[in-house]
């Protein structure tokens, strides 16, 4: 079983191969790592000091004494600062800079600014020297969520990483990987937008499964407007409204790919009940309810009543269903 939640596809990611090829060469003197999910950022910079120090070749094994001490944070020349990803004050960023001039005791030291976006202008001019004239055992990785809140000055002075999104497969294998039934794995790949650390939260919810099943039962249920009384209720009692459109989303689609290739759709724990849906609509059909979903939401959003919304999203399906019937 892997150390880290996610090490398998981390490893496999391009930002840890541009890494690693650094590595080879000589790290550079610092880093900004950039995405939008922070539990991988984490697992990533723990990843990166596992391999720098590693004993086995820079393979970041998690056996050898200098992995362990990684993982278990009690090397002497690894710091992570931040770890609650709270705002980073000046005091903080100078208690960082008086140590950064103190020698390490291998040959590297490592910094690790978890959620470094967060630092205000004056923390970041603070930290803008040591970036300008660093040491050079020394090497500061800058974990943002949003790029646009650090200093130009501070991008300028530092490589930019993209920790991108995940794709829909890796996803679902990472949750199988630990130990998430199929259901669970596959509602979790497709609600998560690519996002490791999202995902594994949806597999820990057995809501988003509820939330699933409800918009499966509503596609099945729905066939004429008289039907819309009964539905509605059912929709708009849902507690998580966004979410309950996510996956409403992903059933659409699911039934817009298996008239393509049914092989494609993730959701194949309901891949039966998906085909059998996707009879009842054209592809065009599928199209323009995708797109009346995503106006839902920017209802919902200016504040319009929920049962009002679901009330026009079902008539809507409904309409486009009738007015693009399949040929």
């Amino acid at each position: 079983m892997n150390v880290l939640t996610f090490e398998k596809a981390l490893k496999g990611s391009r930002a840890y191969g541009l890494l690693m090829s650094d590595l080879k060469t000589g790290l550079g003197h610092a880093y900004i790592v950039a995405s939008g999910d922070d539990d991988v950022v984490d697992e990533f910079f723990t990843l990166v000091a596992a391999s720098v120090y590693c004993e086995n070749g820079n393979s970041a094994c998690f056996e050898c004494a200098e992995c362990r001490k990684v993982l278990h944070r009690n090397h002497a020349d690894v710091f992570h600062i931040n770890e609650a990803r709270d705002k980073i004050k000046v005091d903080d960023v100078a208690k960082l800079v008086a140590s950064v001039y103190v020698k390490s005791l291998s040959d590297r030291k490592l910094y690790f600014i978890h959620r470094a976006d967060l630092m205000n202008a004056q923390a970041q001019n603070k930290l803008l020297k040591t970036l300008e004239e660093p040491p050079q055992d020394v090497t500061i990785f800058l974990g943002v969520a949003n790029s646009a809140a650090m200093l130009d000055t501070i991008k300028s002075r530092a490589r930019t990483l993209h920790l991108d999104v995940f794709d829909e497969d890796t996803v679902f294998e990472a949750m199988l990987a630990l130990g998430y039934d199929r259901e669970m794995s596959s509602v979790a790949a497709a609600c998560s937008e690519g996002m490791l650390g999202k995902a594994r939260k949806i597999a820990s919810s057995p809501q988003y499964a509820q939330l699933y099943r409800a918009a499966l039962d509503l596609m099945k249920r729905l066939d004429k407007s008289t039907d819309i009384l009964s539905l509605d209720g059912l929709a708009a009692g849902q507690e998580d409204m966004s979410g309950f459109l996510d996956v409403l989303s992903i059933i659409i689609r699911d039934m817009l790919i298996v008239q393509e290739d049914e092989s494609m759709i993730l959701s194949k724990h309901v891949s039966q009940d998906i085909k059998e849906l996707a009879q009842k609509y054209s592809p065009l059909a599928l199209a323009k309810i995708i797109s009346i979903i995503n106006d839902t939401r920017r209802q919902l959003s200016l504040n319009v009543s929920p049962l009002s919304a679901i009330d026009n999203l079902l008539f809507s399906i409904l309409e486009v269903r009738h007015k693009c019937p399949k040929s």
